[in-house]
């Protein structure tokens, strides 16, 4: 269930060429087109625009925006920095060849549209869609199996391209280090995850989730693993893909950090199991195997990969946190009754968490839908 929304279009053009106006080598900013939808995404607000501006050349220049809010209302994660998703997608455009969108401006206050936002620009490609699955419905499931197998490679060597960053040389532990949480690396992500599970479960119990993360804790294999720019949320959802099933563009940074590669690549296996086996799905098949997902990103990293059982554990853990709040937003908006509050420990992601932990699942399967 995406986020409700309403929102006045009039106004918030206005408010945005008013404030664009103030930026430096831009006069007569106009926002000529704004596709507020209805509802947006779980973790961020995406609307779609057009915009044209003068330089001080006296020409006029036009360019397709993105604008990312933080929620208005309803927040899945316990912080929002926009800044910090502006700066990992700049960092990332200046340091590599990795195919990101270029990002113009980030506005931090909230005093212009009721929320911080940036903005970057709009890439025309096709998106593997979360609602459906992309296993079960649109431009993947229907593809040749050459095809599906061009998209998953290509998605892996991408991901493999953002851990060969210097993120030393490239500033990233500026503005994604938390020391509050731990100390840089994966003891900080699994301090800040003992902070989500507090602030999502408030205090109801999530046994699924506690057992995986005492495990996670007890049997971390990290100390010795080298740190990399972990993007976060590394799957094709994120994904803009060409016409050659390659991609065009890599989004979704707000889940950035530093840690192993073999974060990315768990949660990477592990969505896409969830889309597939856990939402009742056949696997596609140009999709590789688990072993085969593994041995294409060392070919393309040309690192080994370790301990990868551990971190689809991770990986599916992270989910189950982020189901917790997501079952909490949609009781809130009367989607689910609140009797259904169960849902947040007893749900398909628990259920592959338990599974892969080799633990008794919590209770009788209850599907989402």
């Amino acid at each position: 269930m995406p986020i409700p929304q309403a929102r006045d279009e009039a106004k918030m053009k206005a408010s945005l060429a008013e404030w664009l106006n103030t930026q430096p080598g831009i006069s007569d900013a106009q926002v000529t087109e704004l596709d507020i939808p209805d509802s947006s995404g779980f973790s961020n607000e995406t609307l779609l625009g057009e915009l044209k501006w003068h330089e001080p050349d006296g020409k006029e220049y036009s360019q397709g925006i993105v604008i990312r809010m933080r929620p208005t209302d309803y927040a899945i994660f316990p912080e929002y920095n926009m800044a910090v998703q502006y700066r990992s997608l700049q960092s990332v455009r200046a340091s590599s060849d990795v195919p990101v969108p270029e990002v113009y401006w980030v506005e931090d206050t909230g005093e212009v549209l009721g929320q911080p936002f940036f903005l970057m620009e709009r890439l025309w490609g096709r998106v593997p869609s979360d609602n459906p699955p992309y296993f079960e419905a649109g431009f993947v499931k229907d593809a040749t199996p050459e095809q599906q197998r061009a998209l998953y490679t290509s998605s892996l060597e991408t991901m493999a391209k953002i851990h060969a960053i210097d993120w030393r040389a490239a500033g990233f532990l500026e503005f994604l280090d938390q020391p509050k949480h731990g100390p840089t690396g994966f003891a900080q992500q699994l301090g800040y995850y003992r902070h989500y599970i507090d602030w999502a479960s408030e205090g109801r119990p999530q046994p699924t989730v506690e057992a995986a993360m005492e495990w996670l804790t007890k049997n971390d294999p990290t100390a010795e693993l080298e740190l990399v720019v972990n993007w976060g949320d590394a799957r094709p959802s994120n994904m803009m893909y060409g016409d050659d099933f390659r991609p065009i563009g890599v989004f979704d940074w707000e889940m950035a950090t530093i840690g192993p590669k073999e974060v990315d690549l768990g949660w990477f296996i592990s969505m896409n199991e969830w889309q597939s086996r856990w939402s009742g799905f056949d696997w596609l098949p140009g999709f590789l195997s688990e072993a085969e997902t593994v041995e294409c990103y060392e070919r393309a990293s040309g690192k080994t990969v370790n301990n990868i059982d551990y971190f689809k554990v991770w990986g599916s853990l992270r989910f189950c946190v982020v189901m917790i709040q997501i079952i909490s937003m949609q009781i809130k908006y009367g989607a689910i009754p609140a009797e259904a509050r169960f849902l947040e420990y007893n749900n398909p992601a628990t259920h592959q968490l338990a599974s892969y932990l080799g633990i008794d699942p919590p209770g009788e399967l209850v599907p989402l839908s």
